[in-house]
């Protein structure tokens, strides 16, 4: 498997990391984690996507090696300019794939700045991820600024072993492998004293007052330019949580339901998603 070379960049004085598989000179195609999780979860679908582009994996501010916004929160709008920022840095304009979080940051930031994206393709990143929060009313507000105080409280938890954080993501998703829950468990936790902790800042929970809601999307959406893929999970789009549907909200979007599998669908079926990923490579820009 073709190993990759770490890097880091600059967006709203944080540093932020990414990682890189492939050719310097083929087309960019720029992977994006959720919430939670890191950029080495691509290792499998990276090196195989390597032969064809050079392929650039990031850790979202909070998550993996990039820097911990602290005293600031993670809201789109953000996690948005360090995407923008990444494609300045690197190639101008990208083909860009993410998952849940990462799915949505990557089509709303089609809309916004269509000039940077080649095509997109969101692997459940629609549906849940846009909270019907209510306006910055008193109780409201009171209400955001206990959860957010609340988050001060919170310390990580120590785990015994690698082994046990695998045996973590296993309960999260029973599909996993306990090879790849291995493999990703490497990558997500850091020693600490008293065994192993998560990388990510467990104040990734924390949001602004006043959220982009799912009403607001779709204006962003029509405005992406760009052909847009859509992947779900049959168990997703079966609870109503993802809907192929969905495609019709982006002027050029189409969807694809992946049999067996859930919210990880590019841990689920990567075979399926990397076949979809291909075809999807080879439509008209």
């Amino acid at each position: 498997m073709p190993q990759p070379t770490q890097h880091f960049f600059e967006s709203q004085r944080l540093r932020l990391c990414y990682w890189a598989w492939g050719d310097e000179t083929s087309p960019p195609l720029i992977l994006l984690h959720g919430k939670r999780d890191h950029s080495r979860s691509w290792d499998g679908l990276a090196a195989e996507l390597s032969a064809d582009h050079r392929v650039l994996a990031t850790d979202l501010r909070g998550h993996g090696d990039s820097q911990w916004a602290v005293g600031s929160h993670y809201v789109f709008a953000d996690y948005i300019a360090d995407l923008v920022a990444l494609i300045d840095e690197v190639c101008g304009r990208a083909s860009v794939v993410g998952h849940s979080g990462g799915g949505l940051i990557a089509t709303l930031a089609a809309g916004l700045y269509p000039d940077h994206f080649e095509r997109v393709a969101a692997i459940e990143g629609t549906g849940t991820h846009l909270q019907r929060l209510p306006r910055a009313e008193p109780d409201a507000l009171r209400a955001w600024i206990d959860h957010t105080r609340g988050l001060a409280a919170r310390s990580p938890h120590p785990m015994p072993s690698v082994e046990d954080a695998a045996a973590r993501l296993r309960r999260g998703n029973s599909r996993l492998s306990e090879e790849l829950a291995l493999d990703l468990a490497a990558y997500a936790v850091r020693e600490s004293e008293g065994g192993y902790e998560w990388k990510f800042d467990p104040w990734v929970d924390s949001r602004d007052p006043v959220e982009l809601r799912p009403e607001e999307a779709p204006p962003v959406w029509a405005r992406v330019s760009t052909p847009v893929l859509l992947l779900m999970g049959e168990d997703a789009a079966a609870r109503g949580i993802q809907s192929p549907d969905d495609a019709g909200l982006f002027p050029r979007g189409r969807a694809v339901v992946v049999p067996d599998a859930g919210h990880w669908v590019h841990h689920d079926q990567q075979a399926l998603v990397l076949r979809e990923l291909r075809l999807f490579a080879q439509e008209p820009a």
